[in-house]
């Protein structure tokens, strides 16, 4: 159980905050749009609590006037497993790593380009160096995250346009608790417009 929370603990988006946007990037998300990613965690405090090549999924399932929801599946133990769901409404900002979507303080260091490879097909990508920041807050069941995320976004790629996240950050789950000190890796492997199937 320790290692599928920790997993969900990464991630995908203010896209249209952070690159400027002016269209939300799900705007114009369908049923059954879909991205695969492989993830890796690396906890150097308490390593049994690492994830090696996980496989993730994230499933537009609803989509609505007000915003679209997301499901979210990961493989463990040989079986797709759902890891439940995130609603996102068009008219709050689109964080990439939802696991950041409340609570978290971003500075933006960088934007620059950079192009990624999948699949032998390149994609151009906006390249997001960010600060975050967020104290622990047990009245929300929420964590202390605080360190590095770096996200590669890209207008070709559905449910939001997550290519690639590069995180490098402490994590407490309570004030006194000892920071876990993680580096965490999510990169695009596959995806498919309106094809999802079970």
């Amino acid at each position: 159980m320790k290692r599928i929370l920790v997993a969900c603990i990464a991630l995908l988006v203010p896209i249209a905050v952070v690159s400027g946007q002016a269209a939300h990037p799900l705007s114009k998300a369908a049923v059954n749009d879909w991205a695969k990613y492989m993830v890796n965690i690396q906890n150097a405090t308490v390593p049994e609590l690492s994830v090696q090549d996980q496989e993730q999924w994230r499933i537009v399932s609803v989509v609505q006037s007000t915003g679209v929801r997301l499901d979210n599946y990961s493989m463990i133990a040989g079986n797709r497993t759902s890891l439940g769901g995130s609603l996102l409404y068009f008219n709050r900002p689109f964080e990439p790593v939802l696991e950041l979507a409340e609570g978290a303080k971003a500075e933006v260091i960088s934007t620059t380009a950079e192009n990624v490879t999948i699949k032998s097909k390149s994609y151009a990508c906006t390249k997001i160096v960010r600060k975050i920041s967020r104290a622990v807050d047990l009245s929300k069941v929420q964590s202390g995250w605080n360190g590095i995320s770096t996200i590669w976004l890209s207008p070709d790629i559905p449910v939001g346009g997550l290519v690639k996240v590069e995180n490098h950050y402490t994590s407490q789950l309570t004030p006194d608790s000892e920071p876990n000190k993680i580096t965490e890796t999510w990169l695009l492997t596959d995806f498919g417009f309106k094809s999802w199937k079970e």
